[in-house]
């Protein structure tokens, strides 16, 4: 998929920003979704313009619009891995991203960013595991 053809595809379900004044605007991905939006719409959510930060280029919004690796479904996380050490993992991370989101994460239903796979990475290792973190694919895509 190319990267217009990504932004069209986020530009109805992410925010975006239509400030053209700020410094940053050409780099940040909720500035480039936000060209692509419905251009029917007369209202729609997007980041305050009045808000003085903004002017400054002191967003809390800014998205560098760079490819990241996303691991995708961790189905064969555990399975090498002994059994207490595993059970150990499992429910550390089910506490750390709660249950809902690490099933997604293992069925492979959402992508796992590179935060949470250094800290899938982490919690194995302070549990003792040692050895390779097995993730059943990759995707590059921006950091949404």
């Amino acid at each position: 998929m190319t990267k217009e053809e990504k932004l069209k595809e986020k530009a109805g379900e992410y925010l975006p920003c239509l400030i053209n004044e700020c410094p940053h605007h050409k780099t940040c991905l909720h500035w480039l979704a936000g060209q692509y939006g419905d251009p029917d719409a007369t209202i729609i959510k997007c980041v305050n313009p009045y808000n003085p930060k903004f002017k400054v280029g002191d967003c809390c919004h800014y998205r560098e619009n760079k490819t990241v690796t996303y691991a995708i479904g961790m189905m064969h996380l555990l399975d090498e891995i002994p059994y207490h050490q595993a059970r150990s993992i499992k429910y550390r991370l089910i506490k750390l991203f709660g249950r809902t989101r690490f099933y997604e994460y293992r069925n492979g239903k959402r992508p796992i960013p590179p935060e949470h796979q250094q800290l899938i990475e982490q919690v194995c290792r302070e549990e003792g595991w040692m050895g390779e973190i097995r993730y059943d694919g990759w995707e590059e895509d921006y950091l949404w």
